[in-house]
This record gives structure tokens, sequence and C-alpha cells, in this order.
């Protein structure tokens, strides 16, 4: 028995299978055995081809049973689902809680993926290249200085990591360089110790400390000595997770420049936000930023700086140009002048370009800076950038349909099957329904999300379109319980229910269904882990 882990969601095949909520009882799953056991127990056939297919679904009801029956077995399926169940864990009495069950089933994949983590290395890198439009205007070369950062971190044991870094700067006619390394110790699984060293134009020694003060916060601190002044800063920070997506931050530092700062992290699939305020013996300042999500390819961006030393604004945005490539553009203005910058991030690599435009408020400059760039984008997304992504995303679906034709074909035609023993009980409760003025399930049809919202192509049976979804008003009459009413669980891919099946792996999926119900007629659209309830009165159309 497969699971799709296309989406990287939830094991919840196995509870779709028997139409059960995650949440289900020993007793819920025991009854639902029961009665999908006597729909399908292949002694109900006699027919040589219905008694094969009985014999098919049958074997997975077992299976499922046999499964979430099992309390170990289920609470390993629940959290690494049939991969889990059959990486070579030895279940016994001892494994009784989840923590345990989830810390054998890493370690075992830990020590199978051990000689590949010790040979990895992660670099990372920025080139940050700072151009001046009126340095270039008075004839002294548009580039106005470059900086360089390069960093490889490698895991030299389980407990022990290395990372060394580079920076070069410079401007005009003057640079510098520093070279600088880490060395990490993981004392436990709360608390490590790094030791820092740098050389070059900021010469130190250092050592830091980290521990993981409670489930919710953390604390650093950190002492570092500079090589070239003698001069001593000692830094306290301590983070606290404040919710599932907001963070927030103190951190206090004494030296030289002594300072306090508040801060605080806001992420989730939406948007990012986040701000500090900090005071210092000789500055102050306050910062703030939010990054609106508007696809899962791209984002906007606003940001505020105010203090002794900083007054600006910054919008822009960004879009996601590959799997691992993503392009962003800003527009900076304040006290250091109209700035554009461009970026370029691909994997841990970054290009950086700040474009000096003026020195000076110019109004108009400022305003013509933001509408042209603005203007040209729109209109080049308009016509150039969106016909080209509608027409590679095309590509790939249809590349992503030959390559799972085979594997749809046969899911088709197991779903197929086990409607065929649903037949006869679905139709007497529709008919039964039917007389009674309740709950009828005219039509549903489940696939991809897309094909659903051009349901006209679809009535006129485009090839392309209903090969990407099943109709499954059968099985969901044969749900519909003796008191008409239909509920498909929460969190639960719908895919995983009998008579169902995956029409188009790795699209995003949604179910449509039509219904009546005391001579109203109803419609409803729900995403494919989402919980349906009918009927309801906000469905009637």
């Amino acid at each position: 028995m497969k699971e799709d882990d296309g989406s990287g969601a939830p094991n919840r095949e196995l509870y779709a299978l028997l139409h059960l909520s995650p949440d289900a009882s020993d007793e819920e799953i025991r009854r639902a055995y029961r009665q999908w056991a006597q729909v399908y127990h292949p002694d109900k056939y006699q027919a040589p081809h219905m008694k094969e297919i009985a014999t098919e679904n049958f074997q997975r009801i077992c299976e499922a049973y046999e499964i979430l029956s099992d309390e170990n077995k289920r609470q390993i399926y629940d959290i690494y689902g049939m991969e889990g169940l059959s990486s070579g864990l030895e279940l016994g009495p001892k494994l009784d809680k989840v923590e345990e069950i989830k810390e054998k089933l890493e370690r075992l994949k830990r020590m199978k993926e051990q000689e590949k983590e010790l040979a990895h290395f992660r670099p990372s890198g920025t080139v940050l290249a700072n151009l001046s439009l009126p340095q270039f205007l008075d004839g002294d070369g548009i580039m106005e200085g470059m900086a360089m950062t390069s960093e490889v971190q490698s895991q030299l044991s389980k407990r022990n990591a290395l990372g060394i870094s580079g920076n070069l700067l410079f401007k005009e006619d003057s640079g510098g360089g520093v070279v600088s390394a880490v060395f990490r110790h993981q004392i436990s699984s709360v608390s490590s110790i790094e030791f820092i060293g740098s050389a070059g134009l900021r010469s130190l020694i250092g050592l830091q400390t980290t521990r993981q003060l409670s489930l919710h916060s953390t604390a650093t601190m950190s002492i570092t000595k500079s090589l070239r002044d003698g001069s001593i800063n000692l830094s306290n920070s301590w983070t606290r997770q404040l919710s599932e997506t907001a963070s927030g931050n103190i951190e206090l530092l004494l030296g030289p420049e002594s300072s306090i700062g508040v801060g605080w992290q806001k992420k989730d699939t939406s948007m990012s936000a986040g701000g500090e305020v900090k005071f210092g013996t000789h500055s102050f300042g306050v910062s703030a930023r939010y990054t609106p999500r508007f696809s899962s390819k791209s984002h906007g961006h606003i940001a505020g700086k105010i203090g002794s030393a900083a007054l600006e604004v910054e919008v822009g945005g960004g879009r996601k140009v590959s799997g691992f490539s993503t392009v962003r553009m800003m527009y900076t203005i304040g006290i250091r002048g109209v700035f554009w910058r461009f970026e370029l991030h691909r994997g841990g690599q970054k290009l950086i370009i700040p474009i000096l435009l003026s020195r000076n408020f110019n109004p108009v400059l400022a305003t013509g800076a933001f509408v042209v760039p603005t203007s040209l984008y729109f209109i080049l997304k308009k016509f150039v950038f969106k016909p080209y992504y509608l027409k590679r995303e095309k590509q790939k679906a249809l590349e992503n349909m030959e390559r799972t034709a085979s594997q749809v074909q046969e899911a088709r035609q197991a779903a197929t099957k086990a409607q065929q023993l649903l037949e006869n009980v679905a139709y007497r409760k529709r008919n039964k329904q039917q007389e009674a003025g309740g709950l009828v399930i005219t039509k549903a049809i489940y696939g991809n999300r897309k094909a659903l919202k051009r349901g006209d192509e679809l009535r006129e049976t485009n090839d392309e379109l209903a090969s990407q979804v099943l109709d499954v008003t059968l099985p969901l009459n044969f749900l519909v319980n003796d008191s008409g009413q239909l509920k498909l669980h929460d969190g639960v891919k719908k895919s995983g229910i009998m008579g169902f099946c995956d029409p188009c792996p790795g699209e995003p999926k949604q179910l449509q269904v039509e219904y009546t119900y005391g001579g109203e007629r109803y419609e409803v659209v729900v995403d494919d882990y989402e919980e349906l309830q009918i009927p309801q009165l906000a469905h009637r159309i």
C-alpha cells in the first residue's frame, strides 16, 4: 500500500480508506473495519471477476485495520507513514511513546545517511557591487566599491562542525580583508559552544555558548577580545517563542559601544514581518519590515529605519524564477540618497548590486525612479513573463502526465473496481434518501483544481482536462449515513477514500459536489485536505 508523498502532508491514507478521523478511537476503528469487511468480503460474491475485485480490496481493508488497530504501528504510521513501518524498526512493549519511536526512526535514518552527511559541505557567499551614477557622471567611474564574502561549513562529526569564512572589501583606493574560523561543539541536545577567531581588519578571538532554557526559550552569551586595541565585548541575548509563528528577542551588548535592543519576528505562509528598537551609548534606532507573499513564487517588501544615523524607506519585491533562484528589486529613499538595489539569490549564493541614483533628494528623480521600473515590471509581467511561465507550467504538467500515465491508469482501474462493489448499496441509499427528501449526491468530481475551475471545458469533454478528474458520485452516495448526512474528515487526503484515486499526482486537487436536500439544490467545493460536511444552508444555490 503506497502513500502519496508529493505534498509532504501527514500520513492519512489508511484513515481515508476506512473513512475515519485521524483521532478515531479503537472502537471506531473496529466498527469501521466490520462495516467495510461486510461490503468487500470475497464470500459475498459468486462471479469470479467480482470475487477477485472483492479479494483485492478486502486485503487493503485488512492491512489498514492491522496497522491502525495496533497502538505502536499506528504511532509509527502517523509519524512516518508506510516507510516507517518498513524501515526495519523493531516493535515491542518498550516503544510505547511517540517520542521514543520517533527518536529510533531518526537514528535509523541518520545511520543510513551518515557517510553522506560527513562528507557534506555547505558553501555560501555574497558579492556586493556598489555602483554610483553621480560619480559616473562626474567622470570618476561607476564602481564605488565592492565587497565579497564566502563561507564553507563542514560537519566534522555528529557533534562537531567547522566554519571558515573570508571577507574582502575595497572602496576607492583603500581596502582590506578578514579571515574567520568558527569551531562548534554540541555539548548536549540543549547546549553548544563555539570558539571564534579572525585575522585581518578585525582580528579577534572569542567564545560563545548557547543553551535552550525551555521548550520555547533560548539564551546565548558571547565574549570577544580585539587583538588590535585589546577591547572586550560581552553580549547576552534571549530568544522566546511567542507563538507558533512569532518570536521575540532581547540583546544586551557591553563594550566600547554598549547597547540594548528588543526585537520580534513573525513568519507564516502568507507573510513575514519583524521589528527592532535599539538604544546605545552614542546612538539609537528603530526599524521595521513587512514581506507579504502574493503567491508561492512572488512577494512584496516594505521596510523603514529611523534613528541617529539613518532615515530611510525601502519598497520592492521579488520573484522565484526557478527551484533555486530568486530575483529581487528594491527602491530606497533616505538621507543617504535615492537607490535602486538588484539582488539575485541562488542556493547559498547572493549577488547584490546597489545603484546610487542621487545623493540629494530630488522629487522628480525620486518619483521617476519608482514609477518607471514599477511600470516596466508590470508591462513585462503581463506581456512577456506571464505568457512564458504559463507555457512552461503547461509543458511541465504534460510531462508529469506522461510520466505518471501508467500509475494513474492503474489507480483509475482500481477505483473503478472498488466502485463496482459499492454500486448496489449506493443506489439503494440514494433511492431511500430521494424518497425521504434527504441528501442525494447528484454530481461529484474530484481532481485537478485548475481543471475543475474550467468546468465548461470539462462539459465539452476536453480529453486533456477530463483525464485529470474523476467522477466520485457513486462512492459519496455510498458514504451518506442513515441520517442523511455526509462527512469527510479534516486533514485526510481524499484520494485515499474507497472508490477514489489520485488522477493527477503532484497537482493541487479539489472536490466539487452538487447535491439536493429537501427539494433544494446545493453546491460546494473543498480542497483536498479540507473537511466536508453536508448538507449545509450556506451551500444552497
